[in-house]
């Protein structure tokens, strides 16, 4: 969820005074992690560390130095994401396959996102020739076909139903 630098300034600013980032986080509507994160950035860069952070895809030894600061030396995952500008859940994925793989495992990680390839829709292909044109218009109207004899079967139905309980059906 996105939200502005001065939500976000305001919820550090309430915790700074002495409220419970939990209860912060109920009041504004914000995701209590978040706010962890954001505290830990407010201390150690200020009202710049409240701005949003481009994508970060770290490389094999910054992937490495991350999961040792976070298992080895028992670092908060706050600091972590707060100092190396990187999401709570890479953390979580770097260190469960350190953990079943060892540091060789951090190298098969790919970043994940919406833009991977092979997502989505299809793009429609025009046909070539004119039995091609032909044999997708006729796949085109059976299934239109299909659809309206399924509709009008649906109707009919409720217009049953509607006669047995006595109401008259709607004229829509």
């Amino acid at each position: 969820m996105k939200h502005t630098i001065e939500k976000r300034f305001l919820a550090v600013q309430k915790c700074l005074k002495g409220h419970t980032p939990k209860d912060v986080a109920r009041q504004l509507g914000l995701v209590d992690d978040d706010l962890y994160v954001w505290l830990e950035r407010y201390k150690q860069e200020g009202i710049a560390g409240l701005r949003r952070q481009p994508i970060k895809h770290a490389d094999f030894e910054e992937k490495c130095k991350i999961v040792c600061e976070y298992e080895k030396k028992g670092v908060s995952l706050y600091r972590i994401c707060a100092k190396y500008h990187v999401g709570r859940t890479a953390v979580y994925r770097w260190t469960h396959a350190y953990r079943a793989g060892g540091f060789d495992a951090l190298r098969d990680i790919k970043p994940q996102g919406t833009g991977r390839k092979g997502m989505g829709r299809p793009k429609k292909k025009e046909p070539q020739t004119e039995l091609e044109r032909l044999r997708y218009e006729n796949e085109y109207l059976r299934a239109e076909n299909a659809l309206l004899k399924k509709v009008r079967a649906l109707v009919e139905e409720r217009e049953k139903r509607l006669h047995e309980i006595g109401r008259k059906p709607s004229k829509h």
